[in-house]
């Protein structure tokens, strides 16, 4: 007998044991995901849900936060500091800000707070003016007379054109070059010495500010404004006003230096409301000058948006004009200090078009953004800072806060997606990701823990606001994406402290003394992933026959897995739920014949996908062969 020989089967076998992560381009391949939430590559090659996030307390209208030695954050009107050292005493500040968005930085213990100029002190809890303006005012009026240098102020004795034969000791002379203007600057002011036998020479090159409480906010060395003094109208000399270094700051004085000069140098002029009164040095002549607005005594603040430290100075500009500033060496209330020394303050006007859109400091340079441009500062003083300009993909408008430095790379988001910046050119690192959804923003906040970079995006569509939350891991180079709990976030490069609205969270508890079991940790996450098509890269004469997917899942997690063949519905496939112990799940799968295949896997709790195994079987006209 003759039996016919019969076809054998063969299938063939794959097996992914290394995921991706999100890939929303038409390149998404069958170990990747065109959409996914909450998983995490922190287990790769495996799959793994993120962390469980732990909440610390509720917080409601957070304008900034800021990781300084402990946690600053703005809430509304109100600033509280809770260091990281459980042992020191948190501060707690109310009705001392305005409210609105804040940019944040750090130099030294104090965290600087604009648009408000005010820098709070993480050492002793203090806020303080960076800014400081004096007023004169009918009850408080501001008395200007020349002086010697130690501050010392002369009223002479006698006047005129030759020196006196019967001087006394000590006595004061102005030797006058002409008697019509005796008060005169080309006059010389003498003090007799009866020891010397001689008239030594006195010179008046600074000039005594003097008011009740005029010393309040200023410091010796500061660089003040002043203005409308009157001294240029009434003849005490045109350079009192403009800006003056504080040579030295006592109770109710300040000390200037000048240039002796004009016809009414050498006597007194107080400024009261909206006169000048002078009185000669003698006090017997006197005139009044009428003037509009009252004299002030201003250490002026440049109004900033973005900020950033580098090399002890803070570094600023703002969306409104094409300047950088730079503070004085480890001195941020004094940003006009020009002393020709290397602790000056610096400024720097650039020729390149549009509005600054961010700053940052990374390796060694301080950066300047605008969407399509580049501006790195660097240099050791003022008189050697150097710029250069790059046109680039710059930092897009609205997403000054998603810059971040994570391992010596620059991140941020500009208008043509997410881009990497090492020092060199910037490289897109978002290739992944849908650009659509990267564009058009109304805000982008970033934080970074572990090497990856957490990326909050806000879209505007209409009267609709849609947020985002992108995970980076820069050393694989995957992005996932993680329920949104980040419209502010700040971190410690050990603990990523975000805010969803309404309380403030820790993004991995892990990393504290509680770890997962203290109080506020998540209990179940909620978690999904839809792969990219399985079928599009076999032969016509070969289908899937057989998934298998291999799993971890902890306590009480359920897990469900559904299939869309040919881009048709969601058919589940498959569910589980586990019970109070760890288990190793096997979830075998057989779609029916199709041309290509979606997987969806979704849940609550927390799991691992070690594996994924596909049988593929021949297939010809109505036989299945090998």
């Amino acid at each position: 007998m003759y039996l016919s020989n019969l076809p054998s089967i063969r299938n063939s076998r794959s097996m992914l044991r290394a995921f991706g992560g999100l890939n929303e381009t038409y390149s998404c391949t069958e170990a990747e995901f065109c959409e996914a939430l909450n998983f995490s590559s922190r287990d790769f090659p495996a799959l793994s849900t993120r962390p469980p996030r732990q909440k610390l307390r509720e917080a409601s209208g957070v304008n900034g936060m800021y990781q300084l030695g402990g946690l600053l954050m703005v809430c509304g009107t109100n600033l509280t500091y809770t260091p990281d050292d459980p042992g020191e005493e948190p501060a707690a500040l109310e009705n001392v800000l305005t409210d609105g968005e804040k940019a944040l930085v750090g130099i030294g213990t104090k965290i600087l707070i604009f648009p408000d100029k005010l820098a709070f002190d993480t050492a002793d809890g203090s806020l303080t003016p960076l800014g400081m303006v004096w007023t004169s005012s009918g009850g408080t009026p501001l008395e200007m007379t020349p002086c010697d240098g130690e501050g010392k102020t002369y009223e002479v004795d006698r006047w005129g054109l030759e020196e006196p034969e019967d001087p006394a000791d000590g006595e004061v002379f102005l030797r006058v070059t002409s008697a019509s203007l005796p008060w005169r600057s080309d006059g010389v002011l003498e003090v007799y010495s009866e020891a010397d036998e001689k008239w030594n020479m006195v010179t008046l090159d600074h000039c005594l500010l003097s008011a009740p409480g005029l010393e309040e906010g200023f410091s010796a060395w500061d660089t003040v404004t002043l203005s409308n003094t009157g001294a240029d109208k009434a003849g005490m000399g045109a350079d009192l006003d403009g800006e003056q270094v504080l040579y030295s700051v006592e109770e109710g004085l300040l000390r200037v230096k000048i240039t002796p000069q004009g016809d009414h140098f050498y006597g007194r002029l107080v400024r009261d409301g909206d006169t000048a009164v002078w009185t000669s040095i003698d006090g017997s002549d006197s005139e009044e000058y009428p003037l509009d607005g009252p004299a002030t005594v201003e250490r002026r603040v440049p109004d900033l948006d973005f900020l950033t430290e580098c090399d002890n100075r803070v570094w600023g500009c703002n969306s409104k004009e094409n300047v950088i500033y730079a503070c004085k060496l480890g001195d941020p209330t004094n940003w006009f200090s020009y002393q020709n020394n290397a602790a000056d303050s610096y400024a720097v006007t650039v020729g390149s078009d549009g509005h600054f859109t961010g700053a940052a400091t990374c390796m060694g340079y301080a950066l300047f953004f605008k969407e399509n441009v580049l501006h790195k500062l660097y240099g050791s003083k003022p008189s050697d800072f150097q710029l250069t300009s790059l046109n680039c993909r710059g930092v897009a408008k609205n997403a000054a806060k998603s810059l971040c430095v994570i391992n010596e790379t620059l991140y941020y988001l500009s208008r043509d997606g997410v881009m990497s910046w090492d020092g060199s050119l910037p490289v897109k690192a978002s290739a992944a990701l849908d650009p659509s959804g990267l564009a058009n923003l109304s805000r982008a906040v970033s934080g970074q823990l572990d090497g990856r970079y957490y990326l909050h995006i806000t879209r505007q569509a209409g009267e609709e606001e849609t947020s985002r939350l992108l995970v980076y891991d820069t050393e694989r180079g995957i992005w996932q994406e993680e329920n949104v709990c980040s419209y502010q976030m700040a971190g410690t490069g050990r603990q990523l402290y975000l805010w969803d609205g309404k309380d403030l969270w820790i993004a991995d508890p892990r990393r504290e003394a509680g770890g997962e079991n203290a109080e506020g940790v998540e209990e179940k996450i909620s978690f999904s992933f839809v792969s990219g098509e399985f079928g599009l890269d076999e032969s016509e004469d070969k289908y899937l026959s057989r998934l298998v997917l291999r799993l971890e899942a902890a306590p009480r997690t359920t897990v469900e897995v559904a299939l869309s063949y040919d881009g048709g519905r969601w058919e589940t496939a498959v569910s589980r739920a586990v019970g109070d112990q760890r288990e190793k799940l096997t979830l075998p799968l057989i779609p029916r014949r199709h041309d290509s295949l979606r997987l969806r896997l979704r849940g609550k709790g927390q799991i691992t996908l070690r594996s994924l195994t596909r049988t593929f079987a021949a297939a010809r006209g109505g036989l299945t062969q090998g």
